[in-house]
């Protein structure tokens, strides 16, 4: 960028027909002066812009800023061609040509960085969707595996043979868990009562083929009917993702139960689990909690935040309210 904007004075002052010592006295100058502008008004697009939306004080800072910075710059000009004190223009020149005399030459520079980061982001862009895209194909994988179905399909054999009534019942969880990641497998958000429902009916296939060795609790803060679960939203599929991790990672221990806890909060569903014996499960071990994080960053622009101890394994998926209009 330096090296830009010194081949642009050079060129500038050499079609102005400037003698060369005075080029060579004005330039570092007039860089030094620039890039001081140039990160002045950079930090205050940084403070009053993006962190606190403030845009008229930004407005009233950066043209003062850039005025002062350019008073410091027209006195360089005027005394560098010998000129004194009782030669400066009036009042209203200074502060038309003291914001101009800065702001022209930091122009340069920011539509440089502007172009660069133009095709940065473009090029960003295109890496997320491709991400996205693996993730939803690796999520729907997931979801509908024909290992999954192959399990699902041996329970209900055996509890055909057994216990047709729960069978019935094991088939009728299972339509239900299926439909609703078909209905929602283009949709990005879903509403939380929604997802537990799911979660619910997840849960029941886990419990009919492992018994009592995983057992799930649902605590909502100040009890039922305190958070309006409709209007909470999260990244689709966000429970089922963990709960499925869950069971994937951990082994129950013969009277010890893999206990997991959903305790929902106005702002957040925090999942823990007690840890049992570790499954091995080397081919996408990570995968899906790691395609939940870049969700969250794209989607909401959160962090899900993961927690481990000795003892316990915990979850926070941030919430969002979405009021109806």
């Amino acid at each position: 960028m330096t090296l830009c904007f010194t081949i642009w004075l050079v060129l500038k002052f050499w079609t102005e027909s400037h003698p060369l010592n005075q080029i060579l006295f004005d330039i570092p100058i007039i860089i030094a002066k620039t890039l001081a502008a140039f990160f002045l008004l950079r930090w205050q697009i940084q403070k009053f812009i993006i962190e606190k939306k403030q845009y008229f004080l930004f407005f009233v800072y950066s043209t003062l800023g850039l005025a002062v910075i350019g008073f410091a710059d027209l006195l360089r000009d005027y005394f560098g061609r010998g000129y004194g004190w009782s030669d400066l223009p009036d009042i209203y020149y200074i502060i038309v040509h003291s914001y101009y005399y800065s702001a022209a030459d930091v122009a340069v520079p920011f539509v440089i960085i502007i172009g660069k980061k133009y095709f940065e982001n473009q090029t960003q862009l295109a890496k997320i969707k491709a991400q996205q895209k693996d993730a939803e194909l690796k999520l729907l994988r997931s979801q509908l595996s024909p290992h999954f179905l192959f399990n699902n399909l041996n329970t209900v054999d055996a509890l055909i043979e057994n216990n047709p009534s729960k069978a019935k019942a094991y088939i009728a969880k299972l339509s239900s868990l299926y439909r609703y990641l078909i209905s929602t497998k283009d949709i990005e958000l879903i509403a939380l009562d929604k997802e537990l429902e799911m979660v619910k009916d997840y849960f029941y296939l886990i419990d009919c083929r492992f018994g009592d060795a995983y057992v799930l609790n649902i605590i909502e803060n100040g009890g039922p009917g305190k958070i309006d679960l409709n209007k909470k939203y999260l990244p689709t599929g966000a429970l089922q993702t963990v709960i499925e991790n869950v069971v994937k990672h951990n082994g129950a221990i013969p009277g010890a139960p893999i206990r997991t806890v959903l305790s929902i909060t106005e702002n957040a569903v925090l999942v823990s689990n007690n840890l049992g014996k570790r499954n091995n499960h080397n081919e996408d071990s990570g995968t899906g909690l790691q395609n939940l994080k870049e969700r969250y960053s794209i989607i909401l622009d959160k962090n899900l935040l993961v927690t481990v101890n000795k003892n316990e394994f915990k979850v926070t998926l941030p919430l969002v309210q979405l009021n109806e209009s």
